[in-house]
Order: C-alpha cells, then sequence, then structure tokens
C-alpha cells in the first residue's frame, strides 16, 4: 500500500477536517483542495484532483469528487455521489443520493475498452474519451440514483427525475424523466422563468436572502409573482450604502451647484 494510498484513506475516515489541507496539497502532487471554512465533508468521501468547494457547500457520507470538481455556495450532496472528470456545480442545488456526474468515458474505436490492460501488459496509456465538461447551473434539484454523462449542460432551476439518464443539455427550469432523459414539464410558465433568469437570486448574498423571505415562501403563479432586479428588498448594508453614495452624490451637486 503506498503513502498516497494511506493518507487518503485516513482523510477519509477523519472527514478531510481543514488542518490536513495543506498536508495534502503538499505531499498528493495530483489533489489540490480549495475548500471554504464553511463548507462540510462528511466521513467516508474521497477527494482527488482539483476539487474546490464554496462556502456552505455539504458533502455527506460516502461521495467521491474525482477531477476538477467544482461545488457552488450551499449545494448539497446526499450519500453517495459520484462526481467523476470536469464537472462544475452552481450554488444552492440539491443532488440525492447515488447521483453520478461521468465526464469522462472508455474510449470504444480501439481494440480493448479496458484501461488497465492498457497500463499493466503493454505499459500505455488508453485515453478517456470525453464530450466535454459537465456543468450544473444554480438551484438545480437532481433525483436519487441519477446519472449525468460527458458534455451535458443543465441549466438554472432545472429539476432531474430519479434515476434518469441525462445525455443531452436540459434547458433553465425544465423538468426531465427517463432514459434517455426528455422534457416531461416546466417547472414555471415561461413568463415566470423569463423574470427568474433575469432576477437571478442565487447570485445575492445570504443577507438579501433573508431580507426577501416572503419572495421565497411564495408560490411562483405568474410573473408578478417575481420581483424585478430594481423591487427586490436591499440589505441593511446596501441601504447603508445607498444612503452614503446619496451623501455623496448631494455633495458633489453641492459643490456644482
Amino acid at each position: 500500500m503506498t503513502l498516497a494510498t494511506v493518507l487518503d484513506r485516513t482523510l477519509s475516515v477523519l472527514g478531510y477536517p481543514r488542518p490536513t489541507h495543506g498536508l495534502v496539497n503538499r505531499f498528493r502532487d495530483e489533489t489540490r483542495l480549495e475548500v471554504d471554512p464553511t463548507a462540510r465533508i462528511a466521513t467516508g468521501c474521497l477527494l482527488r484532483g482539483q476539487v474546490d468547494l464554496a462556502s456552505r457547500a455539504r458533502l455527506s457520507r460516502g461521495c467521491i469528487l474525482n477531477g476538477d470538481v467544482s461545488v457552488g455556495r450551499g449545494t448539497n450532496l446526499e450519500p453517495e455521489c459520484e462526481l467523476v472528470g470536469d464537472v462544475d456545480l452552481g450554488r444552492y442545488c440539491a443532488i440525492a443520493r447515488e447521483t453520478v456526474f461521468q465526464e469522462t468515458n472508455h474510449e470504444m474505436a480501439q481494440p480493448s475498452l479496458q484501461i488497465r490492460l492498457y497500463d499493466r501488459v503493454l505499459d500505455s496509456d488508453l485515453h478517456p474519451a470525453s464530450k466535454g465538461p459537465i456543468t450544473v447551473g444554480s438551484d438545480v434539484w437532481i433525483g436519487a440514483r441519477a446519472t449525468i454523462l460527458s458534455g451535458v449542460e443543465i441549466g438554472h432551476g432545472a429539476v432531474i427525475g430519479a434515476g434518469a439518464i441525462v445525455t443531452d443539455d436540459v434547458e433553465p427550469y425544465a423538468v426531465v424523466a427517463g432514459i434517455p432523459a426528455e422534457r416531461v414539464k416546466w417547472r414555471f410558465p415561461e413568463s415566470v422563468r423569463e423574470k427568474l433568469l433575469e432576477l437571478e437570486w442565487w447570485e445575492w448574498d445570504e443577507r438579501t436572502i433573508r431580507a426577501n423571505r416572503d419572495f421565497f415562501e411564495r408560490e411562483l403563479v405568474g410573473p408578478e409573482d417575481v420581483p424585478s432586479v430594481d423591487e427586490r428588498r436591499p440589505t441593511e448594508s446596501s441601504r447603508e450604502s445607498g444612503r452614503a453614495r446619496a451623501a455623496d452624490s448631494s455633495r458633489v451637486s453641492g459643490y456644482f451647484g
């Protein structure tokens, strides 16, 4: 058993406590961890490659992240999820148990499919096939045991049904299901979808989200239920900033009035 394997297993059992991240970055050449202090990693997880966990991201027990993987602010991965290759998850996504993101695949044009055969017998590399990175927007819900394949882009607010295999792009706020996944309905009418995409609430800081509690607790039936960008309720800090800008503007007007 190599030192790298021992290190991986030990950190997995411990849940990658923060003081060990520097150790990983120093002694695991192929692994680089960028983990926000508020992110949470449960025991039994395995992290390899370039892994970036934003604030409030959460990995539940047994998740495997292996590749160039980014998990956005507030996104939850439930137990036993696996992210392989170049995978980018947006903010506030809900990823149910045993979901697989598979950016790399076996090369089928050569005589054998098995990477281990090329490595052990031929002492050569069988490079994996890929249609490109997997990109998932924000506020996306993916049901249990779904599989997202190479090159797929999932738009903001989409819903992926449990057990679906997603082979093509998914439009924002579409609800898809099946093998291969197909759209079965929209989450909201088009007028609501357009306003939500313009609003981009997932880009707000959490103080602004709290200040707009009434918006998040209402049912969205028509476009009037979605505030415009100018109508959103500001936080105290932004109001203070606005008052300061107004005062500055008043002073400047006085100088040139």
